[in-house]
Formats: structure tokens, sequence, C-alpha cells
């Protein structure tokens, strides 16, 4: 009968294009070339092709399991084969049908499944519950092969419905109350893979209103700065940048008598802030200063923190930037960012970066996937046992020494008073090991970092005592090492940016009094405990 052979050809030439065009292995393309001539050929002849049409279906299974550029596609090319198989009509090959059948079922499920396709991915579910069922009730199986069948089934069927009731929403809910499930190691009840959901949100949030309030400085290093007069929203919070390029509300351009205090450094003093009522740190220094210190000499404290900015980045800033809103002091919390800067100081961690948590059609599989790579992951490198090497340069040798002696002395030359604070992060070495395996799902090198540190903080507190005008802050007390004030290694809570300036507030007090009491004029300083 011709329209079914010419159906057959049509299918199996269908698949022979589509392997051609999708470059599948020549031996794949050899398989099915011969597979079409093997079929064609059993129409005419009386003999058993069965033998030639198995062999012919390996050869092309075999081609294609060397390649990833098939798995996508090569659900379609099995499902136009077993099609062509089936109109073929030869009883003793449902065995051929059926197992080609569910191989186009399987990859369905497999190309879904890895590019977050539901549609595919339920489609192949339904797939192979059918050739299950037809294995079930079309074969004499044995009572083994009768329970791995209903077992099969049994999982098809319950995986999606557990799924389905059990899962949180891919889309992290961004209210403030409730984005501590993800960061939070009690809340994400220390599941490294929700960790890595929330530090993928999170940068794409930061990401979104940084592309809203940055302007690029081509040929300038570094290449990008505030814009000035910009607005964007950082999750639920507001951030305003001024006229000045500066977070926060606008500057007198008269200074007059008020004593101002410039804060440099990175995005934990720009403040990632999260909610409608949080504040950055240097905001709350401020309230902190005018509560506590009363005096009728206003003191402003400006916030020229600037994400992904380092203390090199920064230094650039001083006399363009700093120096124009007439500083009587700054302070500068720089850590993270320059860390790099302590080389060979610090022991450097090589390799690839942790795997990024995959976001799957069944999140109960995505879970054990993230897990799994994790346990390869850890167990490839990165142990905090060989991460751990003797520093072979002394810290007060490296770069970022040498940077802070450029600041020292930029405040010396313009008398500017200028306070040094050590970085506090989430975790230190007396840590929970599970809380630094918790950050680790993004954060490869946490044990280096922690190292990092404990360098840069020796580092502070002997560049301060070199230079006794500095006034050293400790950031350290009831702040680092708390994973609850952070929402990863280095960036805070609203308490924790509270906690900071705390800290920062005990760091300066003594010497900002005296500066207060030396400078005013006809004033008459009240302090309250």
């Amino acid at each position: 009968a011709w329209p079914p052979l010419l159906a057959q050809l049509a299918l199996i030439g269908a698949a022979l294009v589509m392997t051609v065009w999708i470059r599948a292995p020549w031996v794949s393309v050899v398989g099915i070339g011969l597979l079409g001539g093997v079929l064609i050929a059993a129409r005419f002849a009386k003999r058993d092709f069965t033998a030639a049409i198995w062999a012919s279906s390996l050869l092309t299974w075999a081609g294609c399991a060397t390649t990833d550029v098939w798995y996508g596609y090569f659900a379609i090319i099995a499902g136009l084969i077993a099609a062509a198989l089936w109109i073929n009509g030869a009883t003793d090959r449902k065995n051929l049908v059926l197992t080609w059948a569910f191989l186009a079922g399987v990859l369905c499920i497999g190309a879904g499944y890895a590019q977050d396709a539901p549609a595919p991915f339920y489609f192949g579910i339904l797939a192979v519950a059918a050739m299950l069922i037809v294995l079930r009730a079309g074969f004499d199986l044995s009572p083994v092969g009768v329970q791995l069948v209903n077992t099969a089934l049994l999982v098809l069927i319950a995986l999606p419905v557990i799924d389905f009731f059990v899962r949180p929403s891919y889309e992290l809910d961004p209210r403030p109350q409730t984005c501590w499930k993800y960061y939070s190691y009690e809340g994400a009840r220390g599941n490294p893979s929700a960790f890595a959901r929330w530090w993928q949100y999170y940068l794409e949030e930061a990401d979104a209103a940084q592309s809203v309030v940055f302007q690029s400085l081509p040929g300038q290093n570094p290449n990008f700065c505030l814009k000035p007069n910009s607005h964007a929203l950082l999750f639920q919070s507001d951030v305003t940048i001024n006229s000045q390029g500066f977070r926060g509300p606008e500057i007198p351009a008269v200074k007059g008598n008020a004593y101002r205090i410039v804060v440099v450094g990175e995005s934990t003093t720009f403040g990632m802030t999260i909610g409608p009522q949080d504040k950055p740190w240097p905001e709350i220094l401020q309230q902190l200063i005018r509560e506590r210190i009363k005096t009728t000499r206003p003191v402003e404290v400006i916030n020229a923190g600037i994400p992904a900015y380092s203390l090199t980045a920064n230094l650039t800033r001083l006399s363009s930037q700093i120096l124009r809103v007439h500083p009587d002091m700054i302070i500068s919390y720089h850590g993270f960012n320059g860390f790099n800067l302590i080389n060979p100081a610090v022991p450097q961690l090589k390799g690839p970066p942790p795997p990024k948590y995959c976001k799957r059609p069944l999140k109960i599989l995505a879970d054990c996937e993230y897990r799994v790579k994790m346990v390869l992951f850890r167990r490839g490198f990165a142990t905090k046992s060989n991460t751990h090497r003797a520093p072979t340069v002394d810290p007060l040798d490296t770069p970022y020494a040498a940077r802070y002696r450029q600041l020292i002395q930029f405040a010396k030359t313009n008398g500017i008073r200028l306070a040094l604070a050590n970085f506090s992060m989430a975790v230190n070495k007396n840590s929970d090991t599970n809380v630094i395996e918790f950050y680790r799902s993004a954060f490869k090198a946490i044990y280096i970092q922690i190292e990092a540190n404990e360098i840069h903080s020796r580092l502070v507190a002997e560049l301060a005592a070199q230079n006794p005008e500095v006034c050293l802050i400790d950031t350290h007390p009831r702040l680092d090492g708390v994973h609850q004030m952070f929402i990863d290694p280095i960036h805070f809570t609203q308490n924790g940016r509270q906690q900071l300036a705390e800290n920062i507030f005990v760091g300066i007090r003594t010497v900002l009094e005296k500066d207060l009491a030396k400078n005013a004029v006809n004033t008459k300083v009240s302090l309250v405990k």
C-alpha cells in the first residue's frame, strides 16, 4: 500500500533532515538512513528485518549519546521514528515502537527540565505515563516488571502533585517582612539553595536600581559614578541621589558653621536597603549625633558610599568631589571590595565559581540537583583545610596599606580629621561551619574572605597606631560574626545598619566632642550621656 509507505518515508525523511540540521554525529545520520532503508525493504521482502532495525536504532542512539546538540530536538526525532515504526504495522515490532516512543517521552521530560519549560516537561510525563500503561496492559510482565512499572507510574504522578502543594513561589516575595526567609540562615532553615536563589534575586534588584542611579564615565577609572538628581527603587526602598552625586538629601551650598562628616565606602555604606523605612547607616549616625551630643553647631553626615567602589576608586574622588563639600571629618568604612589588594598576604582560591541554583519545572528536583552540585563542588576544592596558608607578605607592605597611607596623607594635608573603621562580616573564624557553608553557595571564597577580613582589621589598627591623629573605629562589637544582622556575608539588615552606626558613633564620639568644643565660637556644648 503506497499511502502508508509514503507516510513512512516522509516521517523518516523528516527525522533524517532534522538530524542533519542539528549537526548530530554522522553515526546517527547513518543510523537513521539505514533505519529508513530497512523499513522500506521490509515492505517488499518476505524476510524478518527486526534485527536490522534494532541495529540501526542502536547505531542512532550511540551517535547521539556523544553530543549535547541533539538534546532538545532528538525528542522530536524519536517521536517521528516511533510513528514511522507504528505505521509499519508489524506486531512483532511493538517493542521497537514502544522503545522509541518511550525514548521520545523521556527526552521531552529532560529537555523541558533542563530548559525550565513546563509545557514539554509535563507533556513528556504524560507520554511516558501512557507508555507505561501500554506496557502494563499489552505485555506479559514478570512480577518484578509489574512492580517497576507501577513504581514508575506512581513517581511520575506523585512528584508533580507533591511539588504543587509544597513548593514556595519561585518569584521571591520582595516584602521586607518575608525577605528574611531567604537570606537568613534560620529563616531559610539552613538551606543553601534558598540563599542561592535569594542572592540571584538580590543581584537582579541591585542591577535594576543601579542602572538608574549610575552614569558611565568613558575612558576614566573608575568608569562610572552616581548620577546627580536621580531616583530609583531598591526592593521597596527609595534611593535618591542629590545634585552633588551623594545618596541623601541636598547639601547646603554654604557650609556656614556646620561640622561636616563625609563617609566614604562601598555598597555597605551606600546602603543596600530593602524596606520603605530602611535607612543607610550614615543617616542613622547623623541622628545619633544630634540626639546624644547637644550643640548649637549643626552636624551634617554626608553619605559618599558608592556600590562596587573600593578604596582605590574612592581616592580618585577626594580632590574632585569630597573636598568641595569642605569636610571636617572623613570616616572610611572599606573592606570587601579591596580584599584583592592584600595579595599575596591572603591565599587565593582558583577554580570555577559555585554552582548556580537553576529554576526547574519541579522545585523538588531542582533542590535535589542543587544539593548534589554543592556536594560535588565542596569535595572538589575550596575546603577550609586547603585555603589556610601562611601569608608571604606583611600586610603593611601590600597595596591596600599603600592606599590607606594615601588617604591618611590627604587628610593631613587638608587638615581633615580622619577615622578608619575595620570591616564587619556575617561570619568570622568563630562562626558555625554550617552558617559559613550556607553562604558558600554564592560566595565560593568565603573562608578566604574571612581570613582577608582578619588581616584587614589588623592592617587598619596598625596604621592607626602609626598615625596617632587617626581615629580607629572598631565596628565588630555585637556585629562581626552575628549573621542575623546581615542579608548576605557583607550587607546589613536594618538592625545591622543600626548597630554599625552605634559602633561608629562610639568610635568617634570622643574626638567629635573635642572638635566641636574646640571649633565652637561662643557656643556652649552640652553633652548628654
